[in-house]
């Protein structure tokens, strides 16, 4: 596939993953959702596993790996949506991400970043971080800043992890299908321990929007996985993040929410951003 057909279904995967994150934040408990939304993929592609070969070797050790680093950050992420601070601390986990991805990438994978590939990633992390501005302009919450922080070195850390993991695969695919099954057994643990009541209050209206949260997830994912082995992660990591802007576009289109002047500069920054990268 030409470069160009992959960074569109980069920000094609980027308005799935807005969608089933708003999705999933209307569910009344987030976590419950979250932990059904990642049991439904791994059931998806139990059967798959039938068609695709078994991983080998240190391949492994990337999915074990991305189990452990994915389940916590899913987990968080639903607490957070639970708790209503995701509005604040969101742009900052995300935006940070890339500035983490690209330091590893470089270091461990030897991923070529031009000089102009620099400044795009860097254009791109500016954007994001502008839309910080509105929710911090009064007074800095150390505490929710180290938390962004901390949650953005997750998602970098799973994002190369992913990367190196589809890299490490004689078969790609057999890497996407196998990290998927694997995905969603320690959260629906998780949360049936702590809130096994809850586990089972979802209407049948909710747990349909999970599914289709599901499967919006997974193929955003998927397409995200499957890029990587054919672009530096940083770049696909850094566009991705484009999800921020969209969640905004879909608001406004479908929520009737308004869109701030800073949101529009931020999403003009970023898009720049991108721009520099894609002509990298």
């Amino acid at each position: 596939m030409s470069e160009t057909g992959i960074f569109l279904l980069i920000l094609f995967a980027a308005l799935l993953h807005a969608s089933w994150n708003i999705i999933i934040k209307s569910i009344t408990d987030s976590q419950v959702a979250m932990s059904w939304k990642m049991l439904i993929q791994s059931i998806v592609f139990f059967p798959i596993l039938f068609f695709v070969p078994i991983p080998e070797g240190i391949t492994w050790f990337y999915l074990i790996l991305s189990l452990l680093l994915h389940s916590t950050y899913f987990l968080i992420l639903g607490s957070m949506y639970n708790k209503g601070d995701i509005t604040i601390i969101y742009p900052v986990f995300r935006g940070f991400a890339p500035v983490f991805v690209t330091i590893l990438s470089v270091i461990f994978l030897q991923d070529y970043i031009s000089i102009k590939g620099f400044i795009g990633i860097s254009i791109v992390v500016f954007g994001l971080l502008l839309l910080t501005r509105e929710n911090y302009k009064n007074k800095l919450n150390i505490k929710l800043l180290i938390i962004s922080l901390f949650v953005s070195i997750i998602i970098a850390l799973y994002t190369f992890t992913d990367g190196a993991g589809v890299r490490s695969s004689a078969n790609a695919f057999s890497f996407i299908v196998w990290n998927f099954f694997l995905g969603g057994w320690l959260t629906i643990s998780y949360v049936y321990l702590t809130n096994k009541s809850g586990l089972f209050k979802l209407k049948l209206n909710q747990f349909v929007l999970i599914t289709i949260a599901s499967v919006m997830s997974f193929t955003a994912y998927g397409i995200i996985i499957w890029s990587m082995n054919h672009q530096p992660i940083a770049y696909v990591s850094s566009i991705r993040e484009s999800s921020i802007i969209m969640a905004s576009l879909i608001s406004f289109i479908f929520l009737g929410e308004k869109i701030r002047k800073i949101r529009l500069i931020s999403a003009v920054i970023f898009f720049v951003g991108v721009y520099f990268i894609f002509n990298s």
